[in-house]
Formats: C-alpha cells, sequence, structure tokens
C-alpha cells in the first residue's frame, strides 16, 4: 500500500513537471518540446467541431443569376442513414425552441432541396459564400428550390465522423448551440420553417439548416 502511495505520488509529480516544462521556453524548439505541446493541444480540443457565424438573417434578396449549376446526385451519402441524422436534428432544434418558449418549425420540403445543395456546396468551401462565390440565399431561388421569402437564415456545422448517426446529430448541433450566432438563429420566434441538408465525404459529416418565413 504504501509503495503503490509512493508511486502514485511520483505520477502525480511528474505530470506536474511535463505540463512546467511544456509552458515554458526550455524545452521550446526541440522533439520532446513539440510532442508535449501536441499532447497538451488534443487535451485542450478534443472535437473537430468547426461552425461558421451565421449571417444576419435578412430580407428577399435578388439573385444574382437565375442559372447558376446545381450539385449532382445531392443524396450520395456514402453508407450513412441521413434520415435518421436530419430528424434527430429537427428533434434537438424544436425541442430547443420549446424550452426558450418560441413555436415549432416545421420542415419543408424546398427548404430541405436547398439545405442539401449547401451541404455538398460546403464540402468545397466551408462558407455563407457559394463555391461560384455566389450569396448565400441565391440557392433559394435554384429552380428545383424556387422558395419565396420574406425572412432567411443558415447554420453550418461540419465535425469527423466517428459516432452512429444519432450522436453525431447530437454533438454537432451542440456545437451549433455553444456559438451565439447559430443559437440565435434556431431560437429566432419569426422562423416558422426549416429544411436540414446532411453530406457525408467518407471522413468529414456536413450539416446545414435553412430558415426561412415564407411569404
Amino acid at each position: 500500500m504504501r509503495k503503490f502511495f509512493s508511486y502514485s505520488l511520483l505520477l502525480i509529480v511528474l505530470i506536474g513537471f511535463g505540463y512546467w516544462l511544456g509552458s515554458s521556453t526550455i524545452l521550446e524548439g526541440t522533439k520532446i518540446g513539440e510532442t508535449i505541446s501536441l499532447m497538451e493541444n488534443k487535451l485542450k480540443d478534443d472535437s473537430l467541431v468547426l461552425v461558421e457565424e451565421s449571417p444576419d438573417t435578412s430580407e428577399q434578396e435578388q439573385a444574382t443569376s437565375a442559372n447558376s449549376t446545381s450539385t449532382n446526385d445531392l443524396t450520395e451519402t456514402n453508407e450513412i442513414d441521413v434520415a435518421v441524422v436530419e430528424n434527430r436534428m429537427l428533434e434537438l432544434l424544436n425541442d430547443l425552441r420549446s424550452e426558450v418558449g418560441v413555436a415549432p418549425v416545421t420542415s419543408n420540403d424546398q427548404l430541405k432541396k436547398a439545405a442539401n445543395i449547401r451541404a455538398n456546396e460546403t464540402e468545397e468551401s466551408f462558407s455563407h459564400t457559394r463555391p461560384d462565390g455566389k450569396a448565400t440565399f441565391t440557392v433559394l431561388e435554384e429552380p428545383e428550390v424556387n422558395y419565396s421569402y420574406r425572412l432567411a437564415g443558415e447554420n453550418l456545422a461540419m465535425g469527423t465522423y466517428y459516432l452512429a448517426e444519432k450522436e453525431m446529430a447530437e454533438w454537432l448541433f451542440k456545437g451549433l448551440k455553444d456559438s451565439s450566432g447559430h443559437y440565435e438563429n434556431m431560437i429566432k420566434k419569426d422562423f416558422e420553417e426549416v429544411g436540414i441538408g446532411v453530406h457525408y465525404d467518407g471522413t468529414n459529416l456536413y450539416i446545414v439548416q435553412i430558415f426561412g418565413t415564407p411569404l
């Protein structure tokens, strides 16, 4: 028992010494220093959720072009059950809205088409600017979408796929909820409808929420 206590005390001292070395400049530029730094970063950031601050919701915007091309095969999922991710994300979204006392949003097929287009596009460019340089909400004027709106908003999330579908939806939803811009979109009482798009590239899972209030 005494020997175990001695070993435990020694381990605590060594860990503390290692962190002191990592925070000092003594080992800067050495292999040991780089290893300690890497371990510290892994401990501080054990998730790879990336979120983009949402643009302000806006009044109806004019499309810069009505001839933008659409992404092909928008339902390609590389063998994950997209419906599970979508349904769980919608359930969590409306649970949150209920918690803060605002009406739930309903799933809209046209917004869902737009969100799927955007989910595919975010693999190429994780940004509220589309890969062709156009504004986000021009996606709502794509021929297959054609959604007339008074207000619109977009949330983006991306993370390395390492859990089951339901758990991935919960993990990414937490990332959105913890970001002020995304949170404000999710609880905005003026939004009435939502489309949730999901894209999986074999490594990362991309989720897009497009909120709308129709004309």
